[in-house]
């Protein structure tokens, strides 16, 4: 501790530190604040602070909830095409004052659907073929066939008209948004402060003020709480200095199930089935999480979180380096580990690679910065990886993921990495989509699931626990999908 306090005392001030606002500290900067071009996890929840959507996931159930609409219902089939009408709340405003009504609702889902505008999202929206306004408060949503992920699909913020047609450029001026909260002018990707919308169609939220600051190296953030220049840090203290936190009684460590899994990804073009089998017997998972994660995770077998209502019981894996070493084949080649560079991400990779040497296999942990490895892993420059899918909450995303037409480069596009290639994956996936009713879809994603489970193209290690430090006294329920909006509404 004396360490910390001596390394505290010399770091700056940073520059517009804003009395009176709850701080936040986040280990990545905010890349785009532009709900429909967004993709940096911390700028989509920023985001969702700024903006709001006819629907929202409820944080405790990830059930679809309204927001911006008061109701969305499935009307009767015309020319076998499904339609939906969503009703919005009345006397809606953006933060500006303007009035929010269907028109902005059309304007936004029609430039979505637009090449022009080249949102990264326009293809989860190709199904639809017109969006009308009936009135100020009714939309209707005509689709070209069943896509039983639609509702799940309206949770992408709504903008004014007059922006849905341009990209917003954020850094030069604050957004126009509905969400609970106005980014302040002078904010940028690593500071930034929030201030409450008066607009927002809930009243006040709890905090009139937010500041995010981005700190990068661990050791920092952790100090920025130790020293009182912070006062929250969600899923952004390793679990190695967890326990500084839960010794000291001026703050409290609060979890919560997470929605993540991390992972391990095989070429399955490279790494054959029994290899793979192997692999997933040699590895003690139960181990890694009690040393690496403190005990904040979950073994799991699937990417469908614990709880979730898709979820399906699976047959646990043992740890087993006896059966691993009876199906390994002889004379196994060096296989390539390929992890980001995080520290933390690296030190599990060698402590797998460790355990994968005491069953006979060579493994070289090859680290690299993200967007290097994304690529590489992309162009199949790879034989084993360890990442992590920071969120599964519409079990349609194993598609993307893992359906023979998602493979980069090919088909879709997409991010089945491992070169997969199903035919009865890829029914159950089509079936999950076109169900009419959560029950024909938790038996296909059942069905999706124990395929995974027995082709392993990549074997789940464990879900991590939503982990908050928070200082003693603030109000904050660490919620499921691992967002902020609870600092707006508990």
């Amino acid at each position: 501790m004396l360490a910390f306090a001596a390394l505290l005392a010399c770091s700056p001030e940073r520059p517009g530190d804003d009395e009176g606002a709850l701080r936040v500290v986040l280990p990545r900067e905010v890349a785009d604040l532009d709900p429909r071009f967004v993709t940096d996890p911390y700028g989509l929840k920023i985001s969702r602070l700024i903006f709001a959507s006819l629907v929202t996931l409820d944080p405790s159930t990830l059930e679809v909830v309204p927001d911006l609409a008061e109701s969305l219902e499935r009307l009767p089939d015309e020319e076998g095409r499904p339609v939906y009408e969503a009703t919005l709340r009345p006397n809606l405003r953006f933060s500006d004052g303007s009035v929010l009504d269907a028109q902005d609702v059309v304007a936004t889902f029609d430039a979505l659907r637009s090449p022009e505008l080249g949102s990264v999202f326009s293809r989860n929206y190709a199904r639809i073929v017109e969006v009308v306004a009936k009135d100020a408060l009714h939309v209707r949503f005509v689709l070209d066939a069943a896509h039983a992920t639609f509702p799940t699909d309206l949770e992408i913020p709504i903008v004014r008209a007059e922006d849905a047609s341009r990209r917003l450029a954020w850094r030069d001026e604050p957004p126009v948004g509905a969400g609970p909260y106005v980014l302040a002018r002078g904010s940028d990707g690593t500071h930034l402060v929030l201030q409450a919308n008066p607009h927002w169609h809930r009243g006040a939220p709890v905090h009139a003020r937010l500041r995010f600051d981005v700190v990068r190296d661990d050791n920092t953030r952790a100090l920025r709480l130790l020293g009182g220049k912070a006062d929250l840090a969600l899923n952004a203290i390793p679990p190695i200095l967890v326990p500084l936190f839960e010794s000291d009684p001026r703050f409290e460590v609060r979890t919560s199930l997470g929605v993540g899994t991390t992972y391990l990804g095989f070429h399955t073009e490279r790494v054959p089935l029994e290899v793979r089998r192997a692999i997933a017997l040699a590895i003690d998972r139960r181990a890694l999480v009690d040393a690496k994660l403190g005990g904040h995770a979950t073994v799991t077998e699937s990417w469908i979180p614990r709880a979730h209502w898709a979820a399906t019981d699976l047959p646990p894996r043992a740890f087993d380096p006896d059966a691993a070493r009876s199906l390994l084949p002889r004379d196994v080649p060096p296989l390539v580990l390929r992890v980001s560079s995080d520290r933390f991400r690296v030190s599990v990779a060698r402590a797998i690679a460790a355990m994968l040497s005491e069953v006979g296999l060579r493994i070289e942990v090859r680290p690299s910065e993200p967007g290097t490895l994304i690529e590489d892993l992309n162009e199949g420059r790879f034989d084993l990886c360890l990442l992590q899918v920071p969120e599964v909450i519409e079990p349609h995303v194993l598609s993307w993921f893992f359906g023979s037409d998602r493979v980069p480069g090919e088909g879709l596009g997409g991010a089945n990495r491992w070169r997969l290639r199903d035919a009865e994956l890829d029914a159950a996936l089509e079936a999950g989509r076109v169900a009419r009713n959560t029950a024909e879809r938790i038996t296909a994603y059942e069905t999706a699931q124990r395929r995974l489970y027995e082709t392993l193209p990549v074997l789940p290690l464990w879900q991590e626990e939503n982990l908050a430090v928070v200082r003693r006294g603030l109000a904050f329920d660490v919620p499921r999908d691992g967002r902020f909006g609870r600092l707006a509404h508990p």
